[in-house]
């Protein structure tokens, strides 16, 4: 088994759901009711917190949570981690204390949008060079060692195969210069 403790907290989850059916009075709708909104609440704090386990124990890393491909921090996922964590830890609140589950402002929407576009368009315009920087790279391992003239493919594609896909003693010389 791959991973024991996910099989351990489905179980306790529908364990503590027969349970709380057991143990709440009222109709057999209500019980079943109850039942799975806790069963659910309980899964979902079980994951939760099996993911908090696997990051303390660095099994997840997240190292490179707020940081871009070139080393450098990201404002666009800053902004989208504490703009989330705001708002949850606002919801979690309310719920706490008014016991129910409050309706979304259309303007907490909006600004989770535009922090998530802010991020998405941050992606988009990545620098060109880091862009034809990783191409070139991935261009050096998938080339074949050698390039076979194939004679049954057209001389276009052919000389197109030997301009993209440098030859070994290439790709030695622009490694180790």
């Amino acid at each position: 088994m791959k991973n024991p403790e996910l099989s351990v907290s489905v179980i306790l989850t529908v364990v503590l759901s027969f349970v709380i059916a057991i143990g709440v009075k009222g109709d057999p709708t209500t019980k079943v009711k109850l039942a799975l909104s806790y069963g659910a609440l309980i899964l979902l704090f079980l994951f939760g917190f099996l993911i908090l386990a696997a990051i303390a124990s660095g099994k997840i890393d997240i190292s490179m949570l707020l940081s871009e491909s070139g080393g450098g921090a990201s404002m666009s996922r800053f902004q989208l981690l504490i703009f989330t964590f705001v708002i949850a830890l606002s919801f979690f609140l309310i719920v706490i204390s008014s016991s129910k589950l409050p309706d979304v402002p259309p303007d907490v929407l909006a600004l989770l949008g535009i922090s998530a576009a802010t991020y998405g368009v941050s992606k988009g315009i990545q620098p060109a060079e880091a862009c034809s920087r990783s191409l070139e790279q991935a261009a050096m391992q998938t080339c074949p060692r050698e390039v076979v003239p194939l004679r049954a493919i057209n001389r276009p594609l052919e000389q197109a195969a030997v301009q993209t896909c440098p030859r070994p003693r290439e790709r030695r010389a622009k490694g180790s210069g």
